[in-house]
């Protein structure tokens, strides 16, 4: 994860700058219980992890940085994927999440070195550094994503690549509908529903991403990642929406001027509804919008 606002792509908007990335990057619930459930819940064959790695196409040897590294769960998997005349760097801005992402990183047969720092600032690397570089879903919460785009250009290999995964604004349109409608439905105050997010956050997100790629690097091709998630049962879609989404901001900025009794009410609209679809077709499903951009000088 990274630090930065995104108050200036939609103004209005409660604060999701620095402190709310690292409050709630502050333990590994919400994150991994994101993960849990896009890896088990998924209706793609090919796992994200499997597309990531055909997005890197490494050959095992080179230097490589990820970006915003979170808990780890996915240089886990690339780092294992290194040998002998390799080396990696992970970085991030939360502690908590460099202390995760060490403990979860078990498998490594090269040197690999974590560092807690900004996205916005990669002064420690010398230019050309990396011959990979991979920031995976970290801009959603960038405010300036070109200087981001510039620093992690600047420190590319110019015979390497860098990978951006990111999300569209309206991706999981599901959950967000049945979120606001049910909101509106159990009587939340309208100022404080529209302070909310109704979407992915950030200035860059997959509907202009090529557009802001394009102005840093000169060669970028998409590669989309198509999914689902597919629940049989109410609460596994409640873990999702309650643990790993804290209620869609909610939980985050409830204050004093929302009650628990409220949030509660909200929680048990949200499953009685998840569970009344589910009990008609079977399940209750959200679509997925995603892409890898993969980038070069």
């Amino acid at each position: 994860m990274t630090q930065s606002s995104t108050d200036a792509a939609q103004p209005g908007l409660f604060n999701f700058g620095a402190d709310y990335i690292r409050e709630h990057f502050g333990s590994n619930v919400a994150l991994a219980t994101q993960q849990m459930t896009h890896s088990v819940f998924r209706q793609n064959p090919l796992a994200h992890i499997d597309h990531l790695l055909s997005c890197l196409a490494l050959d095992g040897q080179e230097s490589l940085l990820d970006l915003g590294c979170g808990n780890g769960f996915i240089l886990r998997d690339v780092v294992s994927r290194l040998r002998h005349g390799a080396h990696a760097v992970a970085v991030d801005v939360s502690p908590a999440m460099l202390e995760l992402a060490k403990r979860n990183v078990n498998v490594a047969w090269v040197p690999l070195t974590f560092q807690e720092g900004r996205a916005e600032n990669l002064s420690m690397f010398e230019d050309g550094t990396f011959r990979r570089v991979m920031a995976n879903y970290i801009f959603h919460y960038i405010e300036d994503p070109d200087l981001v785009l510039g620093e992690m250009a600047r420190v590319l290999h110019p015979e390497g690549h860098a990978i951006v995964s990111i999300e569209a604004r309206h991706s999981m349109p599901e959950m967000y509908n049945l979120h606001f409608e049910t909101m509106e439905r159990v009587g939340f105050p309208s100022d404080f529903i529209d302070r909310l997010p109704r979407g992915r956050r950030g200035v860059m997100v997959l509907d202009n991403a090529e557009e802001i790629l394009r102005r840093t690097f000169g060669s970028v091709e998409e590669k989309p990642y198509v999914d689902s998630l597919r629940f049989d049962r109410s609460e596994q879609f409640m873990n999702f929406y309650g643990n790993g989404h804290r209620l869609l901001g909610v939980k985050a900025h409830a204050g004093d001027a929302i009650s628990q009794s409220m949030i509660d009410d909200l929680y048990t609209a949200v499953e009685e509804a998840v569970a009344k679809q589910i009990s008609n077709v079977g399940y209750f499903e959200i679509s997925k919008q995603v892409s890898v951009f993969v980038c070069g000088k």
